[in-house]
Formats: structure tokens, C-alpha cells, sequence
């Protein structure tokens, strides 16, 4: 090769050189730009296919007998071929694998405690609430007084949450609205009279070692529509339907069994239609979910009020604060340090669907929760799904799971659990996962397994 050949390959290396090294940095500047539109949202990302959620499990109860619009309208819309069941779903979630179902009568009705399942697992409780309707019924007037009234409760072995059993059912009282557990006891409430507060003390296999139907000690206008344990298990907490009123049972017990209850107090006018109450973790404050109305009715946003009870008796109870939620909200849920409560609001999206809007218009409400359980809203976030309804933390408050009634979809369709992963710390925030679990249609409570 001749001087002038070898100074012509020369320079070819050199620009060859050049632009392999200009093509990196472009390259490089592009995976930036990228990233950085990732980051501000310009770009969709890609949903990950796992499920965080720190549990042995969830269970969920779905009803079939109805769809979500029968709350507004009264058409059933009923899917023949849909059942009423419990779907229990085991972490981590693997594809094929961990979910498994069993029929079980129950019913969306129940005020959002319509299940209990103890700390250890094992077994669950459901309550029958209501009946499915006879075959040819396809509308009621109004659906939540006119369903045919249930009167069981079922035990549910769920030792296994790839393979749950139905294992029996036995009567606790008709229409009964609501059920808690501490321990291995459990306190139900009926629309039975004489039965408006029943307790059961359960044995390992879910037998009732015990039954007592306790006196309710109230006006007999009124019945017991929600009840929660302190977490102490030394006091029982109670909201009523026709008084609007929230009031709280001491529990009376001999030689560590309990005996009896004990009005504590009178009780206090709370909201317009108040319905679940939770305890705070340390159980010095009691929220109460007031939704303005029945469900699927309200037309404004609702309440949640925090009352402080006297648990000796020696002052009177009282409302110390109240925040906003949303519109139609079914339930919420505290994360286990106290720090965050998350109330998951319906919206319109149960509207019929020939109507504007319908299948749209849930979201989320996450709240800070005070040392005096004062809630300062942080922030709302929509949520896709008709009438989502349960909601529940984890076993450290990282990941939240949100049951959907159903979706907007035509043909069989299904319900739903989403979940979100949980930002703690002075700034909180959630933040959607990317995959869901189907479960029956009519999906409305869940409970953990920790």
C-alpha cells in the first residue's frame, strides 16, 4: 500500500471511530430521555406481573345474586350460572397455582363484617346475610329490604388457601348484619329479637363450645348494624340503624370466660347513617363510617367521625373530630402502626349502565391518622372498577388489596382484587401494582391471613 492508500484508511478508522462513539452517546442520551419521561409520566410503563403483598393470604367473599346497579335500580340482573363464594388466594402468587374457591352462600348486605377470620388462620367465618331470590324474581323495589333473609353461619376450612373446604353452617338469627372475632370469640349481630347479640365461644374446629344470646339492652326501635372487639377484647363497640348511634359494651367475664355485657353510657347520635366503626390500634379512638345513606344511594360525599368512648363510665362519649371521604364509600381499613387510614369510595361508578358515567368515578382516599386520631387527607386516587368496596393492609402496611364488585365488561365477567404498594413516612402515597387476581363476580369483603 502506497503513502497516499495507507492516509485514506487511516482517516476511514478515525470517522469510523468517531461515529460509533457519537451513536453510544446518542444512545446513552436517548435511555436518559426515556427514563426521564418514564419518571414524569409521559410514558406508560409496563405492568409487572408480580403481586406484593406481605400474607400467608386473603380471603374474599363474592355475591352473585345481584349485580352492583341493583343497589341503585332494584334489576338483579342476575347471572344464572354465577355462585356465591369464598376465594382464598395464597402468597406469593404464582401463576396456575395459590388460589382456590368454595361455595358459600353470603351476601353484599352485611355492612362490610359479613366475615371473621382469627389471627392464626385456619379457618374462616361467614355470615349468611340474605338469600338468593327465588328463580323468576328479577327486581325488587327495594332491594336491601326485600331480599329473602338468611340466618347461618358458616365455617370455612381454609388451612389450605390453594383448596378452601366449606365445612358446615349452623343458625346464629335472622338477618344477621355483622360479626367479629377476638381470639377463638366471636360476637354476631341479628335482627332476630332476643337474639340481637349473640356470642360464640369456638372451638378449634369451629364448633360452638359455647352460644349465648346476650341482652342487647336497647330500645327495641333500634338494632345492632355493626360491632367491633377492642383490641383489648374487654369492651365491644356498636352502631344502631334507626337512632343513627354509636355506644360500647363492657364485657363482663368469670374465671376468664365471658359472661355477660354492660352498657357503657349512653349512647351517641353519630351522622346521618352511620355503619362500620374500627377501633385505633392502641384503642383509644373509634372511627365511624358515616355514608350519608343506604348503599349505592348517597348523592354526597360522606364522613368519617372519631369517637373518643369513656371506658369506665364516668364521663359522657363524645365526637372529637370528622374528615370528608367520598361519595357512596363502602368501607377502610388502618394500616397496623395506626399511621395511615384508607377509605375506598364507590362513587357513581354502580350506576346502571345505560346511564352517563356508570362503571366510573371510585377512588381511594389514604389519610394521616393523629396521635388524637384527628385524619388529615393526603390525597384521592381513581380507582378503575365498579362498586370496589373492601379493603385491607398487609401484615406491615407495605401493600393495600381492594376488592371490585365488578367490572365493565359485558358478557360472564368477573370481580376482582387490586392492589397498591403503600409509600410510608412523613410524605405517604400509593402507588397501583401492575397485575390484579379475578375472583367471583359480586367480590365485597376481604379479609388477611397474616
Amino acid at each position: 500500500m502506497d503513502l497516499s492508500g495507507f492516509l485514506l484508511a487511516c482517516n476511514r478508522y478515525h470517522f469510523k471511530t468517531q461515529y460509533s462513539t457519537l451513536t453510544k452517546l446518542l444512545s446513552m442520551k436517548k435511555v436518559a430521555l426515556f427514563a426521564g419521561l418514564i419518571a414524569l409520566g409521559a410514558v406508560p410503563v409496563v405492568a409487572q406481573s408480580t403481586i406484593n403483598f406481605n400474607a400467608k393470604g386473603l380471603i374474599v367473599i363474592s355475591d352473585a345474586d345481584l349485580a352492583a346497579s341493583a343497589l341503585v335500580d332494584g334489576k338483579l340482573l342476575t347471572d344464572n350460572t354465577a355462585k356465591d363464594q369464598l376465594t382464598s388466594i395464597k402468597f406469593p402468587i404464582e401463576r396456575g397455582k395459590g388460589i382456590g374457591s368454595a361455595l358459600i352462600s353470603n351476601s353484599v348486605f352485611g355492612n362490610s363484617k359479613t366475615i371473621a377470620v382469627p389471627v392464626n388462620g385456619g379457618l374462616a367465618y361467614v355470615l349468611e346475610n340474605k338469600l338468593r331470590p327465588a328463580d323468576g324474581v328479577t327486581q325488587y323495589k327495594d332491594a336491601a329490604a326485600e331480599f329473602p333473609a338468611g340466618e347461618k353461619l358458616y365455617v370455612v376450612d381454609i388451612m389450605n388457601l390453594a383448596a378452601p373446604k366449606a365445612k358446615f353452617g349452623f343458625s346464629v338469627g335472622k338477618n344477621p348484619t355483622s360479626i367479629d372475632i377476638n381470639k377463638n370469640e366471636l360476637i354476631i349481630s341479628t335482627r332476630d329479637a332476643g337474639k340481637e347479640l349473640v356470642f360464640i365461644e369456638a372451638a378449634p374446629d369451629g364448633k360452638p363450645a359455647r352460644f349465648l344470646n346476650l341482652p342487647a339492652a336497647l330500645d327495641t326501635t333500634s338494632k345492632i348494624t355493626d360491632l367491633t372487639w377492642h383490641p383489648s377484647g374487654d369492651f365491644i363497640a356498636f352502631t344502631l340503624d334507626n337512632s343513627n348511634e354509636v355506644g360500647i359494651y363492657k364485657v363482663i367475664r368469670e374465671a376468664g370466660k365471658l359472661k355477660n355485657v354492660e352498657l357503657l353510657g349512653k349512647p351517641i347520635k353519630v351522622g346521618a347513617d352511620p355503619s362500620m366503626g374500627k377501633f385505633s390500634t392502641d384503642g383509644k379512638h373509634y372511627f365511624v363510617l358515616d355514608s350519608k345513606a343506604k348503599q349505592g344511594g348517597a348523592s354526597e360525599p360522606g364522613e368519617i367521625h372519631v369517637v373518643d368512648f369513656s371506658m369506665d363510665g364516668s364521663a359522657e362519649h363524645k365526637v372529637v373530630s370528622k374528615a370528608a371521604v367520598g361519595v357512596n364509600t363502602g368501607s377502610f381499613a388502618t394500616s397496623p402502626d395506626g399511621s395511615l387510614l384508607v377509605a375506598v369510595n364507590a362513587g357513581k361508578s354502580g350506576s346502571p349502565w345505560s346511564e352517563a358515567g356508570a362503571g366510573t368515578g371510585a377512588s381511594l382516599t389514604l389519610y394521616k391518622v393523629g396521635a388524637d386520631g384527628a385524619l388529615a387527607k393526603v390525597a384521592d386516587y381513581p380507582f378503575e372498577g365498579i362498586y370496589p368496596r373492601g379493603v385491607v393492609f398487609d401484615k406491615d402496611g407495605s401493600n393495600l388489596a381492594v376488592s371490585v364488585f365488578e367490572y365493565l365488561e359485558f358478557g360472564a365477567g368477573t370481580g376482582g382484587v387490586e392492589f397498591y404498594s403503600v409509600t410510608k413516612g412523613d410524605t405517604p402515597a400509593l402507588k397501583k401494582q401492575g397485575a390484579k387476581v379475578s375472583v367471583g363476580k359480586g367480590a365485597h369483603t376481604v379479609r388477611i391471613v397474616p
